[in-house]
């Protein structure tokens, strides 16, 4: 089985065409996009692509006719499988590489509440090779980043870090991610205000939030401003921040309470006398 996405763009260039007779950029949303927004993910077999939802029709017919692609159903891939079902994923357009395991969902704008037209930022390639924030202006440390642990994410001025393989090849069609605030403002939208834990369809875009407060610091307040000021969905963004702050307090507190407990039972060792010896 070939590795997600070689390192070879020629598998794309089908895409890239018919998008370009359309007049469509390709934007890319999902972990692929997560990556170059810092996060460390596993990107998987499945690239997701944004859609304008007038031109869904036409691209996928379009897509097809090359004979490069061969449109699929969610439950012929073995990690979408236990989706299948979700409504969310029906309006979902997906395609498997006739060569070999690889595949592509196109996704209309409708699905996950953001628009092509949306503000965008330019990565180099729609793979890298390590994850890397593209948006330097997030980053939650990005002076003083000597020792390893401060080091994450990456950014791209960063020197002896490969970000794309050597043999990945030139890409010949401009690529594209939303901006953070932008993508920030899709999960919010698909969340809807709702709790995740009560609707299975806000699972992905809490997860993709949750995603970007790891790796971005998000819990700090400082990072919480950066983003506060440049999201349309100021409430449902604060409201999710003091969320997560109530989670981590709720988790520190049984975590202390467990820890006194089991101090409390614990039988004391043997007294070893302390002595001190002549030097």
């Amino acid at each position: 089985m070939a590795q997600a996405w070689s390192q070879s763009t020629a598998s794309l260039e089908s895409i890239f065409a018919v998008l370009s007779d359309h007049d469509h950029p390709f934007v890319m949303v999902g972990t692929y996009a997560l990556r170059w927004m810092g996060v460390q993910v596993l990107p998987g077999y499945t690239m997701d692509i944004l859609i304008r939802t007038s031109q869904v029709a036409s691209i996928c017919q379009a897509l097809a006719q090359t004979g490069e692609w061969l449109e699929v159903d969610e439950s012929s891939i073995p990690v979408l499988v236990t989706l299948a079902g979700r409504k969310e994923y029906r309006s979902i357009r997906r395609f498997k590489r006739c060569d070999d395991q690889w595949y592509i969902s196109l996704c209309s704008e409708d699905t996950y509440r953001l628009t092509v037209d949306s503000e965008k930022i330019q990565v180099p390639h729609p793979v890298n090779f390590n994850s890397v924030l593209v948006e330097s202006e997030f980053h939650p440390n990005p002076t003083g980043r000597s020792t390893y642990w401060r080091s994450r994410p990456y950014l791209m001025t960063d020197k002896n870090i490969p970000f794309v393989w050597a043999a990945g090849g030139q890409v010949s069609f401009p690529v594209f991610i939303p901006r953070i605030p932008e993508f920030l403002d899709s999960c919010l939208n698909c969340l809807g205000g709702r709790n995740y834990m009560d609707d299975d369809s806000c699972h992905i875009p809490h997860g993709d939030m949750s995603y970007l407060a790891r790796y971005l610091l998000l819990d700090l307040p400082h990072q919480q401003d950066k983003l506060l000021s440049k999201v349309k969905n100021t409430k449902w963004l604060a409201e999710f921040f003091a969320d997560r702050q109530w989670r981590q307090e709720r988790r520190m507190k049984k975590v202390m309470e467990r820890q006194a407990k089991n101090a409390a039972h614990a039988k004391p060792g043997p007294q070893i006398p302390f002595t001190m010896k002549p030097l």
